[in-house]
């Protein structure tokens, strides 16, 4: 189980890969489409689609590999008791907002698939197919926080650090 969660976490990092790729390739192109007198149609909209694809479809990896903003420095001076209380608390409160997060989403995504909504723009596609990488980013986030909390709740207290929640050395490195 723990591979098939780093192979989702690595493809999901992968893709925000591509999609950074994606900007650079239509920030090239939109330049020397300016010098020659043209431009791209839509390279706006798409370079906003494909940044919040980038940062949702990446976090995901960034959680579970420690990358984020962490308050670790603090909490890996506590005594491991306490350490594993305060790591379990955060990551349940974690849990909470993403779930929620996640809640909203699945709504907005439904809500605006049912109703046909298109977005707006020089470039009009139905809004929820920009917003599925949102979904998926905050989907294996989710997935990654109760991975963390489980694992977190498994192991010993005086082993558990902030910076390494979900047995980041066996997580894949690219």
């Amino acid at each position: 189980m723990r591979r098939v969660l780093h192979h989702a976490y690595a493809a999901s990092l992968f893709l925000a890969g591509l999609f950074l790729v994606g900007i650079f390739v239509l920030m090239i192109g939109e330049s020397a489409f300016r010098k020659l007198g043209s431009y791209i149609v839509g390279a706006n909209e798409l370079i906003g689609w494909f940044c919040a694809a980038a940062g949702f479809l990446a976090l995901p990896a960034t959680f579970i590999r420690g990358d984020m903003v962490r308050v670790g420095f603090i909490v890996d001076h506590l005594a491991p008791g306490m350490r594993k209380v305060v790591l379990t608390a955060c990551l349940l409160l974690a849990l909470v907002f993403v779930s929620y997060m996640l809640y909203a989403i699945s709504g907005y995504m439904l809500s605006s698939w049912r109703y046909g909504d298109m977005t707006q723009g020089m470039i009009e596609v139905a809004v929820w197919i920009p917003k599925t990488s949102f979904l998926l980013g905050v989907a294996l986030l989710w997935v990654a926080i109760v991975d963390a909390l489980v694992t977190t709740l498994a192991a010993r207290a005086d082993s558990l650090r902030a910076e390494r929640l979900a047995d980041t050395e066996a997580a894949p490195r690219h």
